[in-house]
């Protein structure tokens, strides 16, 4: 009955008109080029790379859900009108739903333009912009067909109808979207962003398992806020998130503690900085999320879990997902010698 419970959950999903499309992280605040493309190039470093494992369901599967993305993002010019970035960035996903066999890729785009309109940068627009080459495919594999009959009590496959088609579904579409971001610091011991990004502006018709329909706009709100104490080593981060897409939605808010080790020589970037995060967030209505995160050296490797508590935590048994994050950025705090000019987002890792 499990499996018969997941089979009907996707099923439904693929083909809803309003299905949630667009994947999500539990670590979203280390998703940021993904989900915003006004965040690319909004970090301290000459080139950013992430990239991001989850697996999630195993407790109802035999083949548990699994989401593999990773971007790129970079600065490639800056000053042009006097305290302004351009940023590029390139993002790709892949998740694939376990049994059903149903995925999604994903390659994107990003560009974005930022600027500070106070000499001293303590405040930082940027507008992004993005666009996306999706994929949509089902691999029937003897789970679908024309033997699957919706009619019985319990719906399940019926080898009383002739046939039983065996294949593949695909679809392809292309869709833009644009974001917002506000970056905020004090350069002392205060850091903060504020964004929003919107994606399927245009409404991409798909057709897929012989169906027209537009993928549903989906929409992300999401800030965090640093306050650093440097006389005690430690700081702590609230975060949040906000998406909403047809009929789907989800909110997550929570604080990250930060213990710095070494804080990055200011001159010379001899000395490296080293913090330890430990973080614990909640999805209203589906999941505590308990997260972790060690930084060396512009280098940082994340993981977390989720802890299902939703209706479906039955089948579940309270597990969810686990992700692992892995991030890396090239010219990170170096000291005056590097040259860059993005010590204007310096902040913990």
């Amino acid at each position: 009955m499990k499996r018969l419970f997941l089979l009907l959950s996707v099923i439904s999903i693929c083909l809803a008109g309003e299905a949630q499309e667009d994947v999500h992280f539990s670590q979203f605040f280390n998703a940021s080029p993904i989900l915003n493309p006004a965040t690319s190039g909004i970090f301290h470093g000459n080139l950013r790379f992430n990239s991001h494992y989850r697996q999630q369901w195993g407790s109802i599967s035999s083949q548990p859900y699994t989401t593999m993305a990773a971007s790129l993002d970079l600065p490639v010019l800056t000053d042009v009108t006097g305290h302004d970035m351009f940023a590029i960035g390139v993002y790709g996903i892949k998740d694939d739903a376990g049994i059903s066999q149903t995925s999604t890729t994903n390659v994107g785009l990003n560009v974005n333009f930022g600027k500070a309109f106070d000499p001293s940068e303590t405040h930082f627009f940027s507008l992004g912009m993005k666009v996306n080459y999706g994929q949509k495919a089902l691999s029937y594999d003897g789970q679908w067909g024309s033997q699957w009959n919706w009619q019985l009590a319990t719906p399940d496959f019926d080898v009383t109808v002739p046939g039983e088609y065996a294949g593949e579904a695909s679809a392809t579409y292309v869709a833009v979207g644009a974001g917002f971001n506000w970056f905020y610091t004090n350069h002392d011991n205060i850091r903060a962003n504020l964004g929003s990004a919107i994606n399927n502006i245009n409404g991409p018709s798909v057709n897929y398992l012989n169906r027209d329909y537009s993928l549903a706009r989906s929409l992300y709100f999401h800030g965090d806020i640093e306050i650093h104490s440097h006389a005690d080593n430690f700081a702590v981060i609230p975060r949040t998130i906000i998406f909403t897409q047809g009929r789907q939605r989800y909110f997550v808010l929570g604080t990250a503690f930060d213990f710095v080790f070494k804080e990055a020589g200011l001159h010379t970037g001899i000395t490296k900085e080293m913090t330890m995060e430990f973080g614990a967030y909640f999805r209203w209505k589906d999941a505590f999320i308990f997260q972790t995160q060690f930084n060396w050296a512009g280098m940082g490797v994340g993981l977390s879990y989720d802890v299902n508590i939703s209706k479906l935590n039955g089948a579940s048994r309270n597990l969810g997902g686990f992700e692992a994050f892995l991030s890396y950025k090239l010219g990170y705090k170096r000291g005056l010698k590097d040259g860059h000019s993005n010590d204007r987002f310096d902040s913990i890792h």
